[in-house]
């Protein structure tokens, strides 16, 4: 298979599932009740059963680098840092700061990026391990932004903030996992807990679909108004120049920090996928610029079908993957 339509293959279903979001709306037949009933069932079920199950098929002993995360957080940290820098020097209006730096970093990782990874991989051991890091970073860095940039500046609160993260049921999903990684239990394998991990396994299944026919429902054209300039610039900043700086580092120097095509092809995923959902909500209960948020993520979903497949057009057509 070419390296090309390897790509268009990996990428495409994902915006296929949205597509269908759309149109499924569009119909009447998926209503903001309905939508709101699948991320709860994605995000409190089927999402930390499919990180539970990942986990505990794996060995966390070898998915364990301490390089490769601290190098994906340090670079999400970086990029944070130096957005925001720039958004303070350029950007006038000073209450569109919030929205627009959480756009330019906080990916959809945790449904759109594991599922990439499983489709071209075939498990996501270490791309669930990262989502144990990558969850808190953006979590912290969202509410600091958020709160000093608020349009009614807020003071922030970081033990309710560590409080939240450590009751996410992502978390809680990779963290119950982990001890059967470590001690290898055979959960998954045993022929007396058959029931257990056929159970595990359809609801962990329905994760992805039920999101990602979320995500579309959620996409309005409506919803891009003015300061749609603001939003391409973090936009493009999120798909293209953070993917291609922080990816091209970890490749140049892939071979005194140890990095495997996998963790290339993670990162990768990592730093390129559109702007999480959750910046639009975050930014709305924090008193930022909504409609700034919404346009990011409108723009990110619609635009990272091209950028995902050039990603992963050049980390297949160079042998990384």
């Amino acid at each position: 298979m070419s390296p090309f339509l390897f790509s268009i293959n990996c990428v495409a279903p994902i915006f296929l599932i949205i597509a269908l979001g759309v149109l499924l709306k569009r119909g009447g037949i998926l209503s903001r009740p309905v939508v709101a009933t699948f991320n709860t069932i994605a995000f409190n079920v089927a999402l930390p059963l499919l990180l539970f199950r990942d986990i505990a098929l794996s060995d966390i002993r070898q998915l364990f680098e301490p390089t490769f995360i601290l190098y994906a957080i340090g670079a999400t940290v970086v990029g944070f840092s130096l957005t925001w820098a720039l958004a303070e020097r350029f950007m006038k209006d000073k209450t569109a700061i919030g929205a627009f730096v959480q756009g330019s970093y906080r990916g959809n990782y945790a449904i759109i990026g594991l599922f990439l990874i499983i489709h071209i991989l075939g498990h996501s051991g270490k791309g669930a391990l990262i989502t144990a890091f990558a969850i808190p970073v953006y979590n912290i860095l969202a509410v600091v932004v958020l709160s000093v940039r608020s349009i009614n500046p807020q003071p922030i609160n970081l033990r309710r903030t560590l409080s939240k993260i450590a009751r996410n049921p992502l978390i809680l999903g990779i963290v119950a996992g982990v001890p059967f990684s470590v001690w290898q239990i055979p959960l998954f394998t045993h022929p007396y807990t058959h029931f257990v991990a056929a159970t595990i396994d359809y609801l962990a299944v329905i994760a992805n679909p039920l999101v990602l026919l979320s995500i579309g429902a959620s996409i309005s054209r409506s919803k891009l108004r003015a300061g749609w300039l603001k939003a391409a610039i973090a936009s493009t900043i999120k798909l293209v120049i953070s993917p291609a700086i922080f990816t091209g580092i970890a490749y140049l120097w892939r071979r005194p920090l140890g990095f495997t095509g996998e963790d290339l092809l993670v990162l990768m995923i990592m730093f390129a996928v559109p702007t999480a959902v959750a910046s639009y909500i975050m930014a709305v209960k924090m008193h930022n610029d909504e409609d700034l948020a919404a346009n990011i993520v409108l723009l990110t979903s619609l635009f990272s079908i091209f950028t995902l497949t050039a990603g992963i057009y050049l980390l297949k057509s160079t042998g990384i993957i």
